[in-house]
């Protein structure tokens, strides 16, 4: 995200270095590039513009996992970057905005994730957001609850889905 958003990657950086992560790097729009340079001592900071900076900047086949939509913005621009990310060999989470950006079309989020290999792809949604790219199984949650909803959903999806909340739910 821009300058006004830069929390979210961070907090996002700091849980792969808490979680072993050897390489983790902030991919940033130039505007909001000084601030994750001055704010991040153990992360790395690349320069990344639009969809194309970030097909260029995944040539670094060290890059073998992304992250996207926290402080993305809800958009075409997001929708390109999760689709440039999804294409790739890499392991993908989504999470937030990545997911809000294809409320409109969520079949052309998922008929992308099952064309990768199982297990690929991890959808992070909380409760608003499943809604939102799930609402053709919100008949599934009212009649059989949040698990039955996660696992119908992993499997719409072809990802594994993190049904978070206060009874956070995994289903693959």
């Amino acid at each position: 995200g821009g300058m006004s958003f830069t929390g979210a990657a961070r907090l996002v950086a700091r849980g792969a270095l808490r979680v072993g992560a050897g390489l983790v790097t902030i991919a940033s729009p130039p505007d909001a590039l000084p601030i994750h340079a001055a704010a991040n001592l153990a992360v790395m900071v690349r320069e990344m513009d639009g969809a194309a900076g970030l097909a260029h900047l995944l040539e670094d086949r060290r890059f073998n996992a992304v992250v996207i939509g926290p402080g993305c913005g809800v958009g075409a621009g997001t929708r390109e970057l999760v689709l440039v990310a999804l294409a790739g060999g890499r392991a993908v989470v989504l999470d937030a905005d990545a997911l809000t950006s294809f409320a409109d079309d969520p079949e052309e989020l998922f008929s992308a994730i099952r064309r990768r290999p199982k297990g690929a792809t991890v959808l992070t949604p909380h409760e608003g957001e499943a809604a939102r790219i799930f609402s053709i199984l919100e008949e599934k949650r009212e009649l059989q609850g949040k698990l039955e909803f996660c696992r119908a959903a992993s499997q719409a999806s072809g990802a594994i889905v993190v049904l978070k909340g206060a009874d956070t739910v995994i289903a693959a």
